[in-house]
C-alpha cells in the first residue's frame, strides 16, 4: 500500500504542475437548494422588474393616447367641459375598422352641438322687450308692470 500512496501523491503532484485535471468539487443538498433559490430569487425579480417597465411603457402609451385624442377633439371644436362625454361616445363607435378620429367625426355630425358650431345666436339689433330709453325708466317701468309705487 505504500507504494500505492505514493504513486497516488506523485501522480496528484504531476497533474497539479501540468494544471491539467482540477479536483471535483462536491455540492451538498444544502448547496444545491441554496443555488437554486438565489437563481429563482433572481428570475422572479427580474420578472418583476420586467412586468413593471410593461405598466409603466402602457400607462404611458395610454397617457400619449389621451392628448391625442384631447388635442384632436380640441381641433374639432369640442369644448373642455364636453371632451369626457364626447370621447366616452366615441369610444363605444370604435372598432377594428373605426379609428378614434373617424368615431369622432361621425359623433359630431350626428350631435354638432359638442362643436360649439352647432347653433349661433342672430341678434337683429332690438330688443323684444321694450322698456324705455334707460336704466331710469327700465326701473320705473318694471315698478309699474309690478304695481308698486316709485
Amino acid at each position: 500500500m505504500d507504494d500505492n500512496t505514493k504513486n497516488t501523491q506523485a501522480s496528484a503532484q504531476q497533474d497539479s504542475q501540468n494544471g491539467t485535471q482540477q479536483p471535483e468539487k462536491l455540492f451538498t443538498q444544502v448547496d444545491v437548494d441554496r443555488i437554486i433559490n438565489n437563481r429563482l430569487a433572481r428570475m422572479k425579480q427580474d420578472m418583476d422588474t420586467a412586468d413593471q417597465y410593461r405598466r409603466e411603457r402602457d400607462d404611458a402609451r395610454r397617457e400619449l393616447e389621451q392628448y391625442k385624442n384631447d388635442a384632436f377633439l380640441a381641433s374639432k371644436g369640442v369644448k373642455d367641459i364636453d371632451k369626457d362625454y364626447v370621447t366616452f361616445k366615441a369610444m363605444q363607435l370604435v372598432d377594428d375598422n373605426t379609428s378614434f378620429q373617424q368615431a369622432v367625426e361621425n359623433f359630431l355630425k350626428e350631435n354638432p352641438r359638442f362643436t360649439g358650431r352647432g347653433f349661433t345666436v342672430v341678434s337683429t339689433g332690438s330688443s323684444a322687450l321694450n322698456f324705455g330709453s334707460g336704466g331710469a325708466s327700465a326701473d320705473a317701468d318694471i315698478r309699474k308692470a309690478m304695481g308698486l309705487k316709485g
